[in-house]
């Protein structure tokens, strides 16, 4: 279940796909998000506008499909000001020769941590 800001990203992007007559399907491959001209798409989103992108972020499956396949990513930034979204489509082949860092982490989400108590405010 994508967050809320992939989420109203994808919204944006399917509002602007319509506008440019391009058709529009689910994904039936849960590694990509859309199939757009019959084609399957990435898409990734950020809350701020592109000169403040920090990173863009792939899971290992679509990292191994980057170096199998072609397919179209489409880079949704400004989502947190809808009306000025900015949409950048590109090839996964741009990204082939690049080789990105790689980070792992192991996180916590806050409803875990909720039930261990953690939440509660700290008394002096």
């Amino acid at each position: 279940m994508p967050n809320l800001i992939e989420q109203k990203g994808v919204e944006i992007l399917i509002e602007w796909l319509k506008e440019q007559g391009r058709t529009i399907e689910k994904s039936d491959n849960k590694t990509f998000d859309l199939k757009v001209d019959g084609k399957y798409v990435e898409v990734k989103t950020k809350s701020k506008p592109y000169a403040k992108l920090d990173f863009l972020s792939f899971t290992d499956k679509q990292f191994r499909e980057i170096k199998r396949e072609k397919f179209s990513i489409f880079l949704i930034c400004n989502v947190g000001n809808p009306s000025k979204a900015e949409i950048y489509e590109f090839c996964s082949e741009l990204l082939k020769s690049i080789e990105p860092k790689k980070y792992t982490s192991h996180e916590y989400n806050k409803s875990i941590l909720d039930s261990i108590s953690i939440s509660q405010k700290r008394r002096r």
